[in-house]
């Protein structure tokens, strides 16, 4: 029985493969926001693509480097959600971004930690950003403290979507 299981796994193993999708940068501008309140910061507009063409998607990593155009000493903590928060009635809009509470459409997909520099590598993953992709578009967002006062712009580059497809 062991032996079987052990052999399954081997050959479902052996019939996935990982894709690779870049994604566009994104940029979200936190004029004067030294704070976010335990709440998520998300940008107005989604970072949308067009989704890759296959079926079954077993897992999802995004890697890629944030940039900020102030050095920073902080922790941002990551949130992926697919509803848009201008239709969210907990979320309140200001002038480049939206600041929601964390609810049930929120998932915290990962952080960068930045140490007295402007950029700081990351990694992401969870349900959310794989619902995201399979649709084209998702909402990426920050939780933060003791940022800089004045504006901040943070933008995300490089992004790449490493999909692990097949059975």
């Amino acid at each position: 029985m062991r032996r079987a299981a052990w052999l399954l796994g081997l050959l479902l193993a052996a019939c996935s493969a990982t894709l690779t999708v870049p994604l566009p940068d994104q940029v979200l501008d936190l004029p004067g926001l030294t704070d976010t309140a335990g709440q998520v910061a998300y940008p107005k507009e989604p970072l949308s693509f067009n989704p890759p063409p296959v079926n079954v998607i077993r897992g999802i990593r995004v890697e890629g480097t944030l940039e900020a155009s102030l050095p920073l000493n902080a922790t941002l903590e990551f949130y992926a959600r697919t509803q848009d928060p201008k239709d969210d009635p907990s979320c309140q809009a200001f002038a480049s971004f939206y600041l929601c509470p964390v609810g049930p459409g929120d998932e915290k997909a990962g952080e960068a930690a930045f140490q007295g520099s402007t950029q700081a590598a990351f990694t992401l993953q969870g349900n959310k950003l794989l619902e995201g992709l399979r649709a084209g578009r998702f909402f990426l967002g920050l939780k933060a403290s003791g940022l800089p006062a004045g504006p901040l712009r943070l933008t995300f580059k490089n992004m790449k979507a490493y999909l692990t497809v097949g059975l």
